[in-house]
């Protein structure tokens, strides 16, 4: 072919017509491979002829014109005296056909077929796609998706072993949720235990915006310290779960998480009330974890029944809900009734924790938080129930800023519509200051409003 760039492809298969080829059967042997092994000699034919057939093969014009892409299908015979003749050629173009014929009438002679040292007929068929390509590249192409398949191969044993591997990975559990960026659970009782290392003098810490995160707090208290004076040091595997560890604790190369149960079991008496005995019963799960270092979550369910002093019932019912639902558990929420005079009240609360830089904590959930240094407080307590919330801590020089959106309901009789809790939002914004090593001030902001406008949520939160 002349002057004519041409992307060539001969596909040739061997297809015997002899139904079964054994040990005493010779194919043919073509020009060339004289002195290749018997089980080398198909495949030393078809490049060979695929090799000729590339050299002297002419695309037609017609076909060239038209940017033709097909097959040509030859059907064709080795006879007992070696001589090679088409039986058979199909084609879209007849200048393609008469080519094939004209190609291969020219081939050489080669040595015959013989089944049992005796010269015989060996048909074969033969598909050449057009446009061509050189061979030899098709060979190193083979190559390489051999290779590639080897590669394949290779990368499936390393997939079926990838559960075995995971386990491989898994290490001792350190307790890493003491030095993350979740939050320590907030209970005034549990925060004296470090409130004076916080509030020590030369501290740059800031107390007001609670609940801290383990990693704030774990430079003033060592919390891994006050795990191990809590270990029994027990040798049982249900001892050391109840005492020294997690139910469920699992650390890898950039994960951790953690599971326990919970229990709450209080029983009590009210002398001043028509029952006797007061009772709590909760039951519950915890779960915590981390993805890398900046990536954590917890999230906790409870499920709870009491009876509380009855000064308790009566200002949990004074807060009545719609329905029949009889009270509003503070710290809880709505509270169903349970036997004649107690309640069930579930809680679920949960939050995802991004610190993607160490002076910056995101956090986005359902749960509690609090603004100030006394027990209570009447910008933002604990007393509330648990809200949906999206929450902002930057952190830089002797500067903290808390912004708070929550989500809430208004529970009231007086604004229920359609048997549904309005919706209201509020937006709270903290600056902490630490002016000096005995002075700190903060300066906040809050704005609540409510759906009746239709407004929704708005984050500018101006009026």
């Amino acid at each position: 072919m002349k002057n004519f760039f041409l992307i060539v492809f001969v596909s040739f298969y061997l297809n015997s017509l002899s139904q079964n080829i054994e040990i005493y059967e010779k194919p043919p042997v073509f020009v060339g491979c004289e002195n290749e092994a018997i089980d080398n000699l198909k495949i030393c034919f078809n490049t060979k002829l695929n090799h000729y057939i590339f050299q002297n093969f002419k695309v037609s014009q017609e076909a060239i014109q038209d940017g033709y892409r097909g097959d040509v299908k030859v059907l064709f015979e080795v006879d007992k005296e070696g001589n090679i003749s088409v039986v058979h050629v199909d084609a879209i173009y007849d200048a393609l056909k008469d080519e094939t014929k004209r190609v291969f009438q020219s081939l050489p002679k080669v040595q015959p077929g013989t089944y049992n040292g005796k010269p015989t007929f060996y048909q074969y068929s033969l598909t050449i796609k057009i446009p061509l390509v050189d061979p030899e590249f098709m060979r190193n192409k083979v190559s390489e998706e051999q290779e590639h398949i080897k590669e394949f191969e290779d990368l499936n044993k390393i997939v079926s072993n990838e559960f075995d591997s995971i386990t491989k990975n898994i290490v001792t559990y350190k307790g890493l949720e003491y030095s993350s960026q979740l939050n320590i659970p907030f209970t005034h009782q549990y925060y004296s235990r470090f409130d004076a290392n916080m509030n020590g003098l030369g501290t740059n810490s800031h107390t007001a915006a609670k609940p801290f995160v383990y990693e704030d707090v774990a430079q003033y208290y060592d919390f891994k310290a006050e795990k191990e004076t809590l270990k029994k040091g027990s040798d049982g595997w249900w001892s050391r779960k109840i005492w020294d560890e997690h139910l469920v604790q699992i650390q890898g190369e950039d994960y951790w998480f953690s599971i326990d149960p919970v229990f709450d079991l209080q029983v009590g008496k009210d002398t001043d009330a028509d029952f006797n005995t007061t009772f709590n019963n909760t039951r519950g799960v915890y779960i915590q974890g981390g993805l890398g270092k900046k990536f954590s979550f917890s999230t906790s369910v409870f499920e709870s029944q009491g009876r509380f002093a009855q000064y308790y019932n009566q200002y949990a019912e004074s807060l009545k809900a719609f329905g029949p639902d009889p009270a509003i558990v503070p710290g809880r929420g709505i509270g169903k009734r349970f036997k004649d005079d107690a309640y069930d009240y579930p809680v679920a609360e949960a939050y995802l924790s991004y610190a993607p830089a160490k002076f910056i904590n995101f956090q986005f959930g359902h749960g509690k938080n609090f603004i100030g240094d006394g027990y209570r407080s009447l910008f933002q307590s604990d007393v509330a129930a648990p809200q949906t919330f999206l929450k902002l801590n930057t952190k830089f020089w002797k500067i903290k800023y808390t912004n708070t959106w929550m989500w809430l309901r208004d529970v009231r009789d007086a604004v229920v519509e359609d048997k549904a809790f309005l919706t209201k939002y509020m937006a709270n914004h903290y600056l902490s200051w630490n002016v000096s090593k005995r002075l700190n001030i903060g300066l906040f902001e809050s704005v609540m409003w409510t759906d009746t406008n239709g407004r929704g949520f708005d984050i500018n939160y101006h009026y």
